[in-house]
């Protein structure tokens, strides 16, 4: 029997793709000859990081559904048909044995035509979503009332999938995020990042901080994550600091992380699903600043999950100021421990076994899958 083909259905974000990269990898770490595909969304993010990860991936055209204008709701309206189709062709040339929606509007038309080719006997594959945030997206909540099986990153998520087959299995890192050795005080390092698209108040709120500890020079660098769209307007703000390269390492996009959390004293991130994963992987403290239109407020849900567990601080964008976080900086410098306390704490989060987890469970369903069929 050949090893079991799988299609991971999603993207949008950094995050989304991540998560399903890591369970690509484990899929391919237990079927080492299997065919792993991804379907995303055209001029998504995905275009970058799946090719790069090594996978094939196909493209939907799409739009978006919630939170948009009623002009972008008309346009998605009237492609959703031709990415019905599309899926459908997709599908029946991969014939899968297993579908993971990982979240973003992408996993829609694929999961749905899966779960409906299914029932009518054209495929014998089985769909799952990943939910990572603790509160449900628009796309998985609708597909959440038809899928086999939802997996859940963060305890209490899974009440809000009522009768489905639900598991805690917390969200998927890459396996090149390792847990670290507690951060070092000396140069005090703060690595500044946004998602995947980088994150304007964050690299506001660092260059308003950045001014405020000249006195700290050489002891405190800076490694800061821009994004695309911001680059220019953040270098030429270190620029104008005059700092040299070696305090202020400032790139568009980082894509050694491991090597960057090394480095660091202290996070100021979002709050993301995959990035709390991640920093619970390495073990690192961070301030967390919430995507403020991020829909449903889930990062701040997710945040606060954190943050009540003692594990993370927390700032709002549109209240935070820099000599909020300039104070704070300084009250850590001289409380090295506080840090410390944080990095214990963010570690009681890391699900080391989650995509051995959804690959198992996905693997089971190809097998009840095969056993209705003989």
């Amino acid at each position: 029997m050949s090893d079991p083909k799988l299609i991971i259905a999603g993207g949008g974000t950094g995050g989304h793709i991540l998560a399903g990269v890591a369970v690509a990898d484990e899929w391919r770490k237990k079927f080492p000859n299997a065919v792993v595909s991804f379907v995303g969304a055209q001029g998504g993010i995905e275009e970058k990081l799946v090719p790069r990860a090594g996978y094939p991936l196909e493209l939907l055209r799409l739009g978006a559904l919630n939170g948009t204008t009623a002009l972008t709701k008309l346009k998605t309206i009237l492609k959703l048909p031709f990415a019905f189709i599309k899926s459908i062709g997709l599908l029946w040339k991969l014939r899968p044995d297993a579908v993971l929606g990982v979240g973003g509007y992408a996993s829609g038309p694929l999961l749905m035509t899966a779960r409906l080719l299914s029932s009518l006997g054209f495929l014998r594959c089985k769909s799952a979503i990943l939910e990572q945030n603790s509160v449900p997206g628009f796309t998985n909540r609708v597909l959440g009332k038809s899928v086999s099986t939802v997996f859940c990153t963060f305890p209490g998520t899974e009440k809000q999938f009522p009768g489905r087959r639900t598991l805690i299995t917390g969200n998927p890192v890459r396996s090149s995020m390792k847990h670290l050795p507690p951060a070092t005080a000396s140069p005090f390092t703060l690595f500044a990042f946004g998602g995947s698209q980088g994150a304007l108040g964050i690299n506001s709120l660092v260059l308003e901080t950045i001014p405020l500890l000249k006195d700290l020079y050489p002891n405190f660098r800076i490694i800061h994550q821009t994004g695309e769209r911001d680059y220019a307007r953040v270098a030429e703000g270190y620029t104008k600091l005059n700092l040299p390269a070696s305090q202020a390492r400032v790139e568009k996009f980082i894509f050694d992380m491991p090597e960057a959390y090394a480095q660091a004293s202290l996070l100021i991130c979002r709050a993301g699903s995959s990035t709390l994963s991640e920093i619970a992987a390495v073990g690192r403290a961070a301030v967390l600043v919430p995507f403020p239109f991020a829909s449903d407020n889930h990062q701040q849900k997710n945040a606060e999950v954190f943050v009540n567990a003692g594990a993370a601080w927390m700032m709002i964008q549109k209240e935070a100021k820099g000599q909020d976080l300039a104070d704070l900086i300084r009250r850590l410098i001289r409380e090295p421990h506080a840090i410390l306390e944080k990095e214990q704490a963010v570690g009681s989060f890391y699900k080391p076994d989650a995509a051995q987890q959804i690959v198992s469970v996905l693997c089971e369903a190809r097998a009840e899958a095969e056993g209705r069929s003989t």
